[in-house]
């Protein structure tokens, strides 16, 4: 009776004049992927009114029940969504794999990258030799910009784009960047600030180092931080074309409140002995890459792998999180409170709640430097902690492991 009356108030909301807005809400609830186990039954609940079509079956479920789908083979599969079995909403690319596995780490580790090209933070505005206010790269040159080559040179560290401004004595250059994904030459002129001495106005940067924690590594791969590595200054995710995990412990911590996220307090051994392994990606989902020896990894419980839970299989409920912030790698209980599978914030899929006192005696909460912290629920690896409730330390957010992986 309840989800008849929820497809009725649904259907008469969007004739009268809120059609858009719930047909926004219904499609973000609905996820882009989904992963199954080949050869097991998953059961999946998303209570909102549409009809989907299971792949091998030529009838439409209701969406306002829990539906079950058996992959019996690996595969790609599609199943397109309609909202109240009429209006196209979406089309759910479903993975089938076999049973995957990963190792929980939840250690600290440090990064350091190298930006893919020289990264642009911003413009700034000189005094020329004569005493005007000039700015030879505004509106030229924009925040998140990478500059790739002077006058066809390539260049990879800001010394080389300093050095390009002083060997160029005020002529006009060509810079090549990629902006946004797209690679553009644009000129300007630099400016002469005293007799010889010339300058571009800009401020840049070409590396990015800090401290965060290890989710998982499989088959040599891993995953850790489960949000990507944005920079300080522009809040820009940062394209890498390289970079390395280093060995790291935690020195202290500072704990959080609310209006105040905490921290750990860490030290990282940038050291070539310090090397870990090799940083690949840097993605809105955490970063990638390969681990040279898994032994070198501390903080791992026995080096045991635990079966990758889905999104079909978090719950709201009891958990747990793996952390190392007290100097020691312990197990923390969590409760999950609420599981979005859908939306456009892949890093927000999970909603937990820290019930556990030592971990809020330590740290408050969840704190800036635990992002990455493994999440294990019903014996399956399930996801990682992103965020913190800046309001609530004790509250926060993690990523479905699926999306990481």
């Amino acid at each position: 009776m309840k989800k008849k009356l929820i497809y009725c108030m649904t259907v008469l909301m969007l004739i009268f004049g809120g059609g858009i807005g719930w047909y926004e809400y219904y499609k973000a609830v609905v996820p882009d992927a989904l992963t199954i186990r080949y050869g097991s039954r998953e059961q999946f609940d998303l209570s909102i009114p549409a009809l989907i079509n299971i792949p091998g079956s030529e009838e439409w479920c209701s969406l306002l029940q829990p539906f079950s789908m058996t992959a019996d083979q690996t595969g790609t599969y599609e199943m397109p969504v309609r909202l109240l079995g009429i209006i196209p909403l979406k089309t759910i690319e479903v993975q089938a794999v076999t049973e995957r596995y990963a190792i929980p780490c939840g250690c600290p580790v440090g990064i350091y990258m190298k930006t893919d090209g020289v990264m642009v933070i911003d413009t700034v505005s000189l005094i020329d030799k004569n005493g005007n206010e000039v700015s030879p790269t505004a509106n030229v040159l924009q925040t998140g910009d990478y500059i790739l080559a002077v006058d066809g040179r390539p260049i990879t560290e800001k010394e080389e784009l300093s050095a390009a401004v002083d060997q160029g004595m005020g002529q006009r250059m060509i810079l090549t960047l990629r902006r946004k994904g797209e690679v553009i030459d644009v000129a300007y002129t630099p400016a002469e600030v005293t007799n010889g001495v010339y300058k571009a106005g800009v401020w840049v940067r070409d590396d990015m180092q800090g401290i965060g924690t290890l989710t998982y590594i499989s088959d040599g791969s891993y995953g850790a931080l489960g949000h990507g590595v944005n920079d300080a200054d522009t809040g820009l995710l940062v394209e890498a074309s390289e970079g390395e995990l280093h060995k790291a412990k935690v020195l202290g911590i500072e704990k959080g409140d609310i209006g105040n996220p905490g921290s750990v307090v860490g030290s990282v051994d940038y050291s070539e002995q310090g090397i870990l392994g090799t940083i690949e990606k840097n993605t809105e989902c955490g970063i990638m890459g390969r681990i040279y020896d898994p032994e070198d990894v501390a903080g791992e419980k026995d080096q045991v792998p635990y079966p990758v839970g889905y999104k079909q299989d978090a719950y709201i409920g009891k958990a747990a999180i793996w952390s190392d912030v007290s100097g020691e790698l312990k197990e923390y209980e969590v409760e999950i409170t609420a599981i979005h599978m859908g939306g456009s914030q892949s890093t927000k899929g999970i909603e937990l709640y820290v019930t556990d006192p030592e971990l809020i005696a330590l740290t408050g909460g969840i704190i800036q430097g635990m992002s990455g912290s493994p999440i294990i629920q019903n014996g399956r690896l399930i996801g990682a902690v992103t965020h913190v409730f800046v309001k609530d330390p004790t509250r926060g957010y993690g990523i479905f492991l699926e999306e990481m992986m």
